[in-house]
Formats: structure tokens, sequence, C-alpha cells
């Protein structure tokens, strides 16, 4: 009984969000509010992953990127009912470089995202988005020569630029931190996808279950 009490729960939990999502797309493309305003009164909810979470964040000296992956999840919920905008996600990466100063902001990047609606394209899920932004490399490489392993905090945000704030807390989205360095791109696809095991484990004791993966891969 308490089993189907809890599923119950998760249901109607999914489906106030699903709404919420839906109202705030809505007022977005009849821009009658700006996006912050209108995620602004989906403050009640926090780092909700249901539609796009962000699944590892690394630094990449060799190649002075910082990089994070992004799963989306869903096979709507990022267009709205016109369904011809689409939304933006966003990636906001802070460092902390051992100077006392904790966790700076270094870079945003973003990329567009809609709905599946091509009639008798089937799109697999979840996919892999790859984010990333230019950082000083040889500054990470002297923190290290002096013993300071940098800390990397990269922040998904669904239609709202994340804030230069640390502390900002996504709507729709989440925040990674890492000491993960890597020197090649297999290394980062051997990141996230353990990642996403342990993600879609979590999302499953959640009631959220989600299509497999066919082939782990970066888009």
């Amino acid at each position: 009984m308490d089993h189907l009490v809890t599923e119950e729960y998760e249901e109607n939990c999914l489906n106030e969000l699903v709404l919420t999502r839906n109202i705030l797309l809505a007022h977005l493309f009849a821009g009658k509010l700006a996006p912050s305003e209108v995620l602004r009164i989906a403050r009640r909810y926090s780092n909700v992953t249901h539609w796009e979470e962000l699944l590892c964040a690394v630094f990449n000296p060799n190649a002075s990127r910082l990089m994070a992956v992004v799963s989306i999840r869903q096979l709507d919920g990022y267009s709205g009912v016109l369904r011809r905008h689409g939304s933006l996600e966003y990636v906001r990466f802070f460092v902390d470089w051992g100077d006392t100063h904790g966790l700076q902001a270094v870079g945003l990047n973003h990329f567009k995202v809609c709905d599946a609606i091509e009639e008798g394209v089937k799109r697999s899920l979840p996919s892999y988005h790859l984010v990333s932004c230019s950082f000083e490399a040889e500054r990470y490489r002297q923190a290290i020569r002096h013993g300071f392993q940098p800390k990397l905090r990269a922040v998904l945000s669904w239609n709202q630029v994340p804030d230069i704030d640390v502390e900002f807390t996504p709507v729709f989205g989440n925040q990674v931190d890492s000491h993960i360095s890597i020197d090649s791109i297999d290394e980062l696809t051997s990141l996230f996808s353990i990642a996403e095991d342990i993600s879609e484990k979590a999302m499953l004791h959640l009631g959220y279950r989600q299509s497999s993966a066919l082939e782990a891969g970066v888009q």
C-alpha cells in the first residue's frame, strides 16, 4: 500500500512539474515576461533534472578548455506550444585557483534544444551535448606545481543565464563540482558514461523512467 502511495505522489509531482514548465514556456514565447522573471515564479522548485542534467565537468589543459557534458532526457518540454522557437541550455563555469578568492566565474556557453517533432524521425534518448569554454591552462599548471588542485564548478540552467554568483541555484538544471583533469575526449566519454549510469539509477529510484541510450556519443 505504501508503495502505491509513493508512486502516486511521485506521479503527481511530475505532472505538476510538466504543467509548470509548459506554462513557463507559453509565457516566455508570448513575450510577456523576461526569462529570469518567468523562472523566478517557479522558485518553489530547484535543481530539476527531469528534462536536462549536467553529468560531468572537467579540465582539459592540453586543449585549454573547460568541458561539460549535458544529457537531454525528454522528447518535449523545450519549445513550448508554438513548437518553433526552441529554448537554450546555458552552462557557466567557475574555477577556484587556490588564490584565496574562491570560485570565480571564468566562462559561459550555451546550446539550443527543441522538441522532437520531425515526422518519421525517432530521437534516441538520452542525447548528449558537449559544452566548453577556454581557460588559462598555464595558470592551471602553475597551481598544480604549487601543490594546489584547482576546483571546477559547472552550472546548467535551462532558459535562464546562470548568475556569476557561485551560490546561484537553477530551477531547471543542476551543478557539478570537479577536480578532474583529462587528456583526451575518450577519457571524457568514459566519465560521462559512468555518470549517466549513476544518474539513471537515481532517476529510476525516483520513478522517472528514461529510455536507454543505444550508444553513448557527444553531439
